[in-house]
């Protein structure tokens, strides 16, 4: 049984390098099914979690690897796997305008990865997920001090400005914030105000 089933791991690897990766899938997924908890049911779960990472079924994906990871003990995929993860759930990540408590834990997830994974050749691609992630929430902050603005809701606009410049100073979103106070107290008629801020933050 354990020769056939390798030898089912063997022809289901070659239909995954060969791009075949719903078919692998499936195969991955008998592998796993008859015999639960074996080698080749690991080396299965593996390849599945990467079979559903390149059909881009990232949530099902995310999953798989979890559950490789509290099985294995080969630290180099774990290592790989909790990168994938991490890729997993940035390309899940919704755009602004949507709820963005899952980019808030995203973020902190690949930050997590960076912090137990310092020496990662995937770093610098990381700090980039990270910087998009962050640029996201920006925006959302600054679309919702607009909405404020249009409203004439003043003081809530400068709520959401002032959190875009203290909390997301490395984003393109901090001079567009900082643009919006000043017009903000403009429109408040509060003139020094303006001017002292703007004075204030003219670098």
């Amino acid at each position: 049984r354990d020769i056939s089933l390798n030898n089912k791991l063997d022809k289901a690897k070659i239909l995954f390098n060969e791009g075949a990766y719903s078919k692998a899938k499936e195969e991955f997924e008998y592998i796993i099914y008859n015999n639960p908890g074996s080698s080749v049911a690991l080396n299965a779960q593996y390849y599945l979690a990467e079979s559903l990472y390149m059909l881009e079924n990232y949530d099902q994906a995310s999953k798989e690897y979890d559950k490789f990871n509290m099985l294995s003990q080969n630290s180099e995929l774990i290592a790989r796997a909790k990168f994938l993860i991490c890729k997993c759930l940035y390309m899940l990540s919704s755009d602004s305008n949507k709820d963005q408590n899952q980019t808030t834990f995203t973020i902190d997830r690949i930050q997590y990865f960076l912090e137990e994974y310092p020496n990662t050749g995937h770093k610098n691609e990381c700090e980039s997920m990270i910087k998009d992630l962050r640029t996201r929430l920006a925006k959302k902050e600054v679309d919702a001090g607009e909405l404020y603005l249009r409203i004439e809701k003043y003081d809530s606009a400068l709520i959401y400005f002032d959190l875009v410049m203290l909390e997301y100073y490395d984003t393109i979103y901090f001079e567009e914030a900082l643009v919006n106070i000043v017009l903000t107290h403009v429109l408040k008629g509060e003139l020094k105000t303006a001017q002292f801020f703007l004075d204030d933050n003219k670098d």
